[in-house]
C-alpha cells in the first residue's frame, strides 16, 4: 500500500510539472515573438499619422491673456535641438521629458503643473505663468531731490519732460543736471514680475493701454536688458518686491494709489520710495526694507529680523488705510496734515511695531472695507 501511494504521488506530481513546464515555455516562445513582431512593426504603427502630435492637438489650461498666440509654438522651438528634428508622437516614450525642458524654458512659465499625453493624440497642460506685477517707465520725467531735508522732493510732473537731479519740484536747482527726454540710456517701458524679471512685451506693445492695468514704476536710471530676463539692477527687483507687497494688500486697489516712484542716492544700495495718488497726493514711503521673496534667505539676516522688518513694512501699510479712513480718501488729506503722509521708518509710531501676524490682519480687514 504505501508503495502504491508513493507511486501515485511521483505520477501526478511530475505530470503537473510537466504540464507547468509546458506552458511557461509556450509563454517565453510566445513573448518573443511578439517583441519581434513589433520590432517590425513598432516603426510603422509609430509613423501613422493617428500618433502624430500637431500644435493644434495642445490643449494649453486658462493662459493669461498677455501670452502670445504662439505660445505652443514658440514653446516647442525650445526644446533640445536633438528632438527639434523629429515629429512630435504620442508613442514616444521621451515626448514628456522633451515637452518638459520647452515649457520650462519658456519666459511666461513660472512651473510646468503637470503634461498629459492623451491617445491618440492629444496633449494636456497645465502651467503656472509669471505674473506681471508692475511696469517699470523709465522715462525721464521724475524730479527728485536727493538733499539732507527730512522728506526728499519727489515730483513726476517735471518741466519740459525734463529731470532735475538736485532741483526742488521739478524746477532746475543751481546745480541741476537736465536729462533730456530722448536721452539713449532711457528706453520704452516694460512690465516685470515680483522678481523683477522683464517678461516678454508683444501683447503690451500692440495693447498700449495695458500698461497702466499695473502700477507704474518711475525713477529707475538703469538700461535694461534686451529681450526679456532678469534687469541686472537690483533696484528693479526690490521696487518689483514693493509693487508686490502693496499689490498684496490692496493698496493700488483700495486707495487710489497708481505710481510708484523711486530713487537712490549715489552709493547707497537701497531705494527711498514715494507713492502717488491718481489725484497726484504724495505719500513719502521711505525705504522698503522687506526683501524680495528669492532674496529673503540669502540676506543674511536672521528670521527675528527679517520678521520685525517685514511688520514695519505692514504697520506702514496699516497707516495708509487709516489716513484713507479719517479723511475718507487719501486725495482728501489737507495741506495742514501733510506731515501725515511721511511714513518713513522715523515716523512710524513705535506702538504700531507689532509683530506681522496681527498687523497682517489688521491690514486684510482695512482692505476689505
Amino acid at each position: 500500500m504505501p508503495q502504491l501511494l508513493k507511486f501515485l504521488r511521483y505520477f501526478l506530481l511530475g505530470s503537473a510539472q510537466r504540464v507547468f513546464g509546458a506552458q511557461a515555455l509556450t509563454g517565453l516562445l510566445l513573448l518573443g515573438f511578439g517583441a519581434s513582431v513589433w520590432t517590425s512593426l513598432r516603426t510603422d504603427i509609430c509613423d501613422q499619422e493617428i500618433y502624430t502630435v500637431k500644435e493644434s492637438d495642445f490643449c494649453v489650461w486658462n493662459p493669461p491673456v498677455w501670452v502670445s498666440d504662439r505660445f505652443v509654438a514658440e514653446a516647442l522651438e525650445l526644446r533640445a535641438p536633438e528632438a527639434r528634428t523629429e515629429e512630435l508622437n504620442s508613442l514616444d516614450p521621451n515626448l514628456v521629458d522633451n515637452l518638459l525642458i520647452a515649457f520650462e524654458s519658456h519666459p511666461w512659465v513660472e512651473k510646468v503643473e503637470s503634461i498629459e499625453v492623451r491617445f491618440p493624440a492629444r496633449v494636456d497642460v497645465k502651467l503656472k505663468y509669471k505674473e506681471p506685477v508692475a511696469t517699470i517707465d523709465p522715462t525721464p520725467s521724475v524730479a527728485i531731490d536727493l538733499s539732507d531735508s527730512a522728506t526728499p522732493v519727489f515730483n513726476d510732473d517735471g518741466p519740459n519732460g525734463q529731470i532735475a537731479q538736485d532741483g526742488q519740484n521739478g524746477q532746475n536747482g543751481q546745480n541741476g543736471q537736465n536729462e533730456k527726454k530722448d536721452d539713449a540710456r532711457f528706453g520704452e517701458k516694460y512690465v516685470v514680475d515680483a522678481n523683477g524679471y522683464r517678461l516678454p512685451d508683444e501683447y503690451f506693445r500692440k495693447n498700449p493701454s495695458a500698461y497702466r492695468d499695473f502700477p507704474i514704476i518711475l525713477g529707475i536710471r538703469s538700461t535694461p536688458v534686451s529681450g526679456f530676463g532678469q534687469c541686472g539692477d537690483p533696484l528693479v527687483v526690490e521696487a518689483a518686491a514693493f509693487a508686490r507687497f502693496l499689490t498684496e494688500r490692496n493698496v493700488f486697489e483700495k486707495l487710489g494709489v497708481n505710481r510708484i516712484i523711486v530713487a537712490k542716492k549715489k552709493g547707497e544700495r537701497k531705494g527711498v520710495y514715494c507713492l502717488k495718488t491718481v489725484g497726484g497726493v504724495a505719500v513719502f514711503w521711505g525705504r522698503f526694507d522687506a526683501e524680495p521673496e528669492k532674496a529673503s534667505e540669502a540676506s543674511g539676516k536672521t528670521t527675528d529680523e527679517r520678521g520685525e522688518t517685514f511688520a514695519l513694512q505692514e504697520a506702514k501699510a496699516r497707516k495708509l488705510f487709516q489716513l484713507a479712513e479719517k479723511y475718507s480718501s487719501l486725495d482728501a488729506v489737507p495741506p495742514e496734515a501733510a506731515a501725515e503722509l511721511n511714513l518713513a521708518v522715523e515716523d512710524v509710531d513705535e506702538s504700531e511695531k507689532q509683530t506681522t501676524a496681527p498687523i497682517a490682519g489688521n491690514v486684510a480687514e482695512e482692505s476689505a472695507k
